[in-house]
């Protein structure tokens, strides 16, 4: 399964403490070292040629950020942003943008042996795990390193010349 799923196990097995929002119809978890912050949207410049999942760049206290719709990544389909959640990723920040956040909980779940032939593309590369909110199912999220590599270069040409990607 690889390092991170090696990581989680025990965690996930006596509770890992997590940011839960809801994503269109799933309820989601991050692990809440890998969570900054979270916010109101913010003004979100498209980027053209990128997959339709990435929403464009915002400023994130100072910094181009790429914004990544959680809806669209999981379903394919798109649904009404309510928060931004910043989150540590590779080469910098990247806000999700979610629905509602529900708060900081204690969840429980296991690696996705059974339903993970549910999981293709970059949704199988992104959910860790799955458990249950209540009798709602739960969606443990892998830190959020789908972000292409052209999206982070036109992170940076903003940052270093100011003009828009």
């Amino acid at each position: 399964m690889g390092q991170l799923g090696e990581t989680l196990a025990p965690a996930l097995d006596a509770g890992l403490v997590a940011l839960v929002f809801q994503a269109g119809p799933f309820f989601c978890a991050l692990p809440l070292d890998e969570v900054i912050e979270t916010m109101r949207p913010l003004p979100t410049r498209p980027l053209a040629g990128t997959p339709p999942y990435v929403r464009g760049l915002t400023i994130l206290r100072g910094e181009p950020s790429p914004v990544i719709d959680v809806t669209r990544l999981l379903t394919g389909v798109t649904s009404e942003i309510d928060r931004y959640v910043a989150v540590r990723a590779g080469r910098g920040p990247v806000a999700c943008a979610t629905g509602p956040v529900l708060g900081v909980r204690t969840v429980r779940a296991s690696p996705p042996e059974g339903p993970s032939t549910l999981f293709t593309g970059a949704s199988r590369s992104l959910v860790a795990a799955v458990g249950t909110l209540g009798t709602e199912p739960l969606l443990v999220l892998r830190s959020i390193r789908t972000v292409p590599d052209e999206v982070w270069e036109a992170a940076a040409r903003e940052h270093t010349t100011g003009v828009p990607a």
